[in-house]
């Protein structure tokens, strides 16, 4: 066991202390616990973000998406050719996962092999049906789809991102 000491806000820690107390437990044990599931969640997360999809799936997928995409004007037409094709979107975050629409595997994120989400709710006008996160596309589509919201990516380098892209790979 290490031990370790650390600062904390007076109040914070007493309302932190009572609801150990509530629960019949010492702090230190809930921090313990706390620290466990944290390691946990981050190897987790750790682990899918190192997944890495079989490259000639990831260009047969591409193809596929573009395929269904090509002449879609909505969302009902592109999963309908998309399921056409053996493949389904289903809503997953601030996105798209793509899918096996017959055994319901996790295939891809949906930008890995075709447009982002953002892109297509430009396209059709409209958010993914029963998305999660409505407020997304909204937003995208209240600004125009000439600028996405806070924090959203394209998968393309902003000219500042290029800039220090090539700053650093400088010889």
């Amino acid at each position: 066991m290490a031990e370790t000491l650390f600062f904390c806000d007076r109040s914070q820690w007493q309302r932190f202390a009572a609801l150990c107390r509530e629960a019949d437990q010492t702090p230190g044990t809930v921090l313990r616990d706390l620290i466990r599931l944290e390691i946990q969640r981050r190897e987790r997360r750790a682990a899918r973000s190192d997944e890495v999809i079989d490259e000639r799936l990831l260009g047969r997928l591409r193809l596929l998406v573009a395929e269904a995409l090509a002449e879609a004007g909505s969302w009902v037409e592109a999963q309908a050719r998309l399921r056409a094709r053996g493949l389904d979107y289903v809503p997953k975050g601030g996105g798209l996962l793509l899918i096996d629409a017959d055994t319901g595997e996790v295939l891809c994120k949906g930008s890995k092999a075709g447009p982002g989400y953002l892109d297509l709710v430009i396209r059709f006008g409209t958010g993914f049906p029963d998305h999660p996160r409505p407020g997304l596309a909204l937003t995208t589509l209240r600004q125009g789809g000439n600028t996405r919201p806070a924090g959203a990516r394209t998968g393309v380098a902003t000219r500042r991102e290029t800039s220090k892209i090539g700053a650093s790979t400088r010889v």
